[in-house]
């Protein structure tokens, strides 16, 4: 994620005002207010675990002209752009794209999803490595760890349009069978037809149950790995929070508390929002209090 400066000042005013992220839709880990700067400012940061970050900066007094005034200013994150073809591209940013940018998944290279899927699964407690490239047909990803035999994945990046097929299950099994494994994983990008549901309960029933997992449950499944792995790079942080931003509107001085929430503030917004905005974004506060 970078500075995104050239945002508007009603995308950066209403998304550092929202309780989720604006991309993955994961709720935002919110950071107490930081002084980080001058004396008489306050930073508020938000993150998500797709890596998107908002500021909300209050500057209480800072300008000699204007002592009486205080003013609201904030800076939100965009998304880079990665190419998910590259292999080499660094898996932690593939994680965060991937749920940024759910259609990208039909993007990336086949073993750069294997990765990705393997990892998710070592964030749920699993030994798990990577085989398809060692020629252990049918079967990309190998757990171990939370069950008496090592289990079997398959994984496929498919379009939506094409679902998985009964056969594919049945050829699932027979890789199973051949490298010794009494359980298996299917992961697809897109889901499922009702033939392969019925064909894995049969297979359930013979002692080889697999459990499918469709675009919608890995994505699931992504989200709940990146909260257990994220971690804060102080550095990056730091600079998140030194963004400049732009400008939001002024509101009259008011002493900064003790573990203030500065966006419980009333903001007497500037005329360079237009006031044909402000009472948008007031009216749409208002609605949102009352539900």
């Amino acid at each position: 994620m970078w500075d995104y400066k050239e945002a508007g000042r009603l995308m950066i005013y209403k998304s550092v005002y929202t309780a989720d992220c604006i991309y993955c839709g994961f709720q935002l880990k919110r950071y107490p207010a930081q002084r980080l700067e001058a004396r008489h400012r306050r930073l508020l940061m938000q993150l998500s675990t797709c890596g998107w970050w908002s500021i909300y900066r209050v500057h209480q007094g800072d300008h000699p002209k204007t002592p009486q005034f205080e003013c609201h200013s904030g800076a939100i994150g965009c998304l880079k752009e990665l190419d998910l073809t590259d292999v080499s591209t660094p898996l932690n940013e593939v994680r965060q794209y991937l749920l940024a940018k759910k259609d990208s998944i039909f993007e990336a290279h086949p073993k750069l999803f294997e990765d990705v899927v393997c990892s998710v699964f070592k964030d749920s407690g699993w030994d798990a490595w990577v085989t398809a490239y060692s020629g252990d047909d049918g079967i990309e990803v190998v757990l171990d760890g939370k069950s008496d035999s090592p289990v079997g994945v398959q994984v496929k990046r498919y379009k939506k349009e094409n679902r998985i097929e009964a056969e594919q299950l049945r050829s699932l099994a027979g890789a199973l069978l051949v490298n010794g494994h009494t359980k298996g994983i299917f992961v697809t990008t897109s889901s499922f037809r009702s033939g392969a549901r019925r064909t894995a309960e049969k297979l359930a029933t013979i002692g080889y149950p697999i459990e499918l997992v469709d675009a919608k449950g890995f994505l699931e499944a992504l989200g709940i790995a990146q909260l257990k792995s994220a971690h804060v790079d102080e550095e990056r942080f730091i600079s998140y929070l030194r963004s400049s931003g732009v400008h939001l509107g002024s509101g009259w001085t008011k002493d900064l508390e003790e573990g203030e929430n500065l966006l419980d503030r009333s903001i007497l917004a500037s005329s360079i929002l237009g006031q044909d905005v402000i009472d948008l974004l007031e009216m749409e506060e208002s609605d949102h209090h009352t539900i």
